[in-house]
């Protein structure tokens, strides 16, 4: 049984090497690196070569990584999971596929065997390519435990992109074309991405209304420092950003962000990072809200897939 779903998974991975879709998801990832690196020249110049200066630049570079995956792998994940069964319907190959020797889980298994063997290539070159480059060209000084947490980002990107290959998936297995799949999967990740911040951003400002009025002195040129802001505009922003979470909460974006910036959160004392124990702690939903879509949308695939009879 291993070694048909092997076959299925050797077969998915050399046709997806071999597709240019593959290989320009991962050009786009350097691509975004290479713009990016602008902004990170900027904060070398903005801020210096001091120890606050130097987590500022590192705190710049691993906010366009997570940036760069939270566009990237869930366009990877539905690039690898909408024609997954609906290309072969599609093609009228499905039932050739299913008359041979071989179950209907064993193919879903080896598909998304490949999908992972795939994905974590994807984002591991382009990380591999995209960083070193990014430092290179801009001179960051990135210790080997920032390239350490970089490379952790690794880790939520593949959550991330899994999450939307099982939703696409899904609607591979239910769809007669894979055009109608992807336009579906297309839908969903634009909802979470783009719709739902502003949804949550607009109940936010509806529930608690506009900020409190702020009194500046005359001829400042920066009305308060950071950190210093009045206690009632600081609360203002604190109740506003819960909201917004809340509303988000069940988003795989809103998670992928909460959990990779917090791979980056240093302790105010000694400006260290936190202990990665610490950071899964207190960051378990994100993971659980991840793992659940994977887990959810991977076994409603299955369950409907065994189910469906093919005609074509």
């Amino acid at each position: 049984m291993m070694e048909k779903i092997l076959v299925v998974a050797r077969k998915e991975v050399l046709e997806n090497l071999r597709s240019a879709r593959y290989w320009g998801l991962v050009a786009l990832f350097v691509l975004f690196y290479v713009a990016s690196t602008y902004a990170i020249g900027f904060a070398i110049r903005g801020f210096g070569a001091t120890l606050a200066g130097r987590q500022r630049v590192v705190l710049q570079l691993s906010t366009n990584v997570v940036n760069a995956f939270a566009y990237i792998a869930p366009l990877l994940g539905i690039a690898l999971g909408f024609g997954a069964v609906a290309a072969e319907r599609e093609k009228g190959t499905i039932r050739l596929v299913l008359s041979r020797p071989i179950y209907r889980d064993d193919l879903l298994n080896g598909k998304l065997i490949a999908a992972v063997v795939l994905i974590v290539a994807a984002l591991a070159l382009s990380t591999l390519i995209a960083v070193p480059l990014a430092v290179a060209l801009q001179g960051v000084n990135v210790t080997a435990e920032d390239f350490a947490r970089l490379l952790l980002l690794l880790a939520p990107a593949l959550l991330l992109a899994l999450a939307y290959y099982s939703i696409s998936l899904f609607t591979s297995v239910n769809a007669s074309r894979s055009s109608h799949a992807l336009m579906v999967s297309l839908v969903l990740w634009i909802f979470f991405t783009f719709v739902l911040p502003i949804v949550a951003s607009l109940i936010a400002f509806h529930v608690l209304g506009p900020p409190p009025a702020i009194t500046f002195r005359p001829n400042a040129t920066r009305p308060f420092q950071p950190g210093q802001e009045p206690a009632q505009l600081r609360e203002y922003f604190q109740k506003y950003s819960q909201i917004v979470r809340t509303v988000q909460l069940a988003s795989p974006n809103a998670r992928f962000q909460e959990l990779s910036s917090a791979l980056f959160a240093t302790r105010q004392q000694t400006g260290a990072y936190e202990e990665l124990s610490k950071v899964l702690s207190s960051h378990w939903i994100d993971v659980a809200v991840l793992a659940a879509y994977i887990a959810a949308f991977l076994l409603l695939s299955y369950i409907f897939f065994l189910r469906r009879q093919e005609t074509r």
